[in-house]
């Protein structure tokens, strides 16, 4: 079987270079394939390991080999390559790919190089293969990864197939990936991987037979009791939800970035992408940061509901005030002002509309429930003041979070978040591994308890043994700062923003690191909360420092600037900087 796949897997490779040839023959351009990555899969996991709405074209093998294959690639690619054989200008072929247009003519042109392919592996087939077989092109369409019935016979039946994969580049622009799913075992090379699978399924059914009949006779009617409680129920798969639902929002924030920055006419990146189960309460403590400006969003459609976008409020100032073009100065006034004024409002709702109109077009066509997003309306929240039992801002439930940070035309602005009910995305499941990994870990250890972790530390209370507090809520560049510490042989304590810094405060320590994931009001007040407990160095770091934001943490006490991420040397550096300031 071995030997059989290693032939197959040379003429697979011959394959490849003639498509390259073929292909950039036909469209007058440099096309190249990537080393191709070859694997068994079944139909469900082929298709579900696709993300985006692809172009699916249908192949029959014929002749001594009989069978169904299918070729596969990213909508937008598929345009690309069509628009390139038609010679569509740069200009326009940007626009087309970017809007997913697939217009007829760009379909018959796609068409013409899927035959193409089918081609190569015919004429490869022929010559290296030991059985005749020819591949031939039929119909192709735009599916749905997603939506794909695995049970069906579209766009291919459901067995195992030989998947390859490789990626595409043109003209020096790297593209996605090609695939083609050929039927393992129309060329023979399933036997061995269904006998291993067999022979794995029939141990669990018989480890489960055992687990659930024990020693009731075959005969017995409580045999089929466990068929009806333990198998009917578990059908629902919330690792496999949330895999679904974490693809959709990732596509969704790509897609945002570009949706708005062609409305503001500025490059708009979303970065540090985190899909997470939060309750209310979490969020407002400890997610959203400083005030915020809400967007509301029904949801409608086969699901009936409501969704939360959150943005900072003086980012949504800032995103407001590029829509309508304010001045540089006027607008950084603005911002430092919090100046949210009608127009800057009205600016900023037109983003929100562009935002839910993104998640309506992933969702409407690639969740299993059509539903759109509706951008309903505006309001102010301060978090802190957000009572948890309250059904406002939003109800007391669990959330699932989507969150990124922003920066647009180079400037890194806060984060942006969007809060969808747990239930609502069918992950309410996750609620309970959470319960239950959190009970776990209670017993665990005596020092899980606040009263026994205090007692743990009171060696260290009022900063006894401490010579470097580091206050973070940014773990990687904690670890650098604290790495840099301990070469210095310097004694160091690292707390959250949730304990309390002033028990620390002074004891012996010489110096305090103040470590933001965002420099925003939460970091100030803990700057306010350190320097009212001591007159200590204060080094603030974090990302995205302005000439405002700068004054702003001097005003309140902090005596250097660390600008992450950071090097190890300019750690040591503001280390240097301390030891000179105590040595004087």
């Amino acid at each position: 079987m071995k030997q059989v796949q290693q032939k197959f897997d040379k003429i697979l490779e011959s394959v490849a270079k003639r498509i390259q040839a073929e292909v950039t023959g036909l469209i007058g351009a440099t096309f190249i394939l990537s080393t191709s990555q070859k694997q068994f899969i079944s139909k469900e996991d082929a298709f579900e390991n696709l993300s985006g709405k692809q172009v699916a074209a249908k192949l029959d093998i014929t002749g001594d080999i009989q069978g169904r294959a299918c070729l596969l690639l990213e909508l937008k690619d598929a345009i690309r390559l069509g628009g390139t054989l038609i010679m569509l200008p740069d200009n326009a072929l940007e626009e087309v790919v970017s809007s997913e247009n697939y217009s007829e003519d760009t379909e018959d042109s796609y068409g013409e190089i899927a035959n193409i392919i089918a081609g190569s592996y015919t004429k490869v087939f022929e010559e290296m293969y030991p059985e005749n077989c020819r591949f031939v092109r039929k119909t192709q369409e735009v599916i749905v990864p997603v939506n794909v019935d695995v049970g069906s016979d579209e766009p291919v039946p459901d067995q195992l197939y030989y998947q390859v994969t490789s990626g595409m580049n043109l003209n020096n622009r790297q593209m996605g990936n090609l695939v083609m799913l050929l039927p393992a075992a129309s060329f023979g090379l399933e036997e061995d991987e269904l006998k291993v699978e067999t022979t794995a399924a029939s141990k669990q059914e018989d480890n489960k037979a055992e687990k659930d009949v024990g020693s009731v006779p075959v005969e017995s009617s409580v045999v089929s009791e466990p068929q009806v409680v333990h198998e009917a129920e578990p059908e629902f798969d919330v690792k496999k939800q949330r895999k679904l639902v974490d693809t959709l929002l990732g596509m969704c924030h790509q897609k945002m970035g570009g949706e708005v920055g062609g409305l503001l006419g500025l490059e708009v990146v979303l970065t540090d992408q985190e899909c997470r189960l939060v309750s209310k309460e979490d969020f407002f403590l400890d997610e959203a940061s400083g005030k915020q400006i809400l967007a509301h969003m029904d949801v409608v459609g086969e699901i009936q509901d409501k969704s939360y976008l959150f943005v900072g409020l003086k980012d949504a100032i800032y995103i407001g005030g590029t829509l309508i073009m304010l001045p540089p100065v006027e607008l950084e006034r603005a911002v430092l002002d919090e100046e949210f004024g009608e127009d800057t409002e009205d600016a900023y709702g037109e983003i929100a509309n562009i935002i839910s109109g993104v998640y309506t077009s992933v969702f409407e066509e690639q969740y299993p429930q059509k539903i759109r997003f509706v951008k309903t309306g505006l309001e102010k929240v301060l978090p802190l003041k957000v009572e948890t039992e309250a059904d406002t801002p939003l109800p007391n439930q669990f959330y699932y979070m989507s969150s990124s940070s922003l920066s647009i035309g180079g400037k890194a602005l806060g984060r942006i978040q969007m809060l969808f009910p747990a239930a609502m995305l069918q992950l309410e499941g996750l609620v309970q591994k959470e319960e239950e990994a959190v009970a776990q870990q209670v017993p665990e250890s005596k020092a899980s308890s606040p009263l026994a972790r205090a007692e743990e530390e009171s060696t260290e209370a009022l900063g006894r043994g401490v010579d470097i507090l580091v206050v973070s809520d940014d773990v990687r560049e904690t670890e650098k700062v604290t790495d840099v510490l301990a070469q210095r042989h310097l004694r160091v304590k690292v707390l959250s923003f949730k304990e309390n810094v002033t028990d620390y405060l002074p004891g012996e320590v010489k110096a305090v690191f103040l470590v933001m994931t965002n420099v925003n009001e939460q970091g100030f007040a803990m700057a306010i909360k350190i320097k009212a407990a001591s007159s200590l160095p204060l080094i603030a770091a974090g990302p995205g420092w302005t000439r405002s934001k700068v004054i702003t943490a001097v005003k309140y006490g902090v005596d250097d600037i660390l600008l992450t991420p950071a090097s190890s040397d300019d750690i040591a550096e503001k280390i240097e900087n301390i030891s000179i300031k105590l040595a004087a």
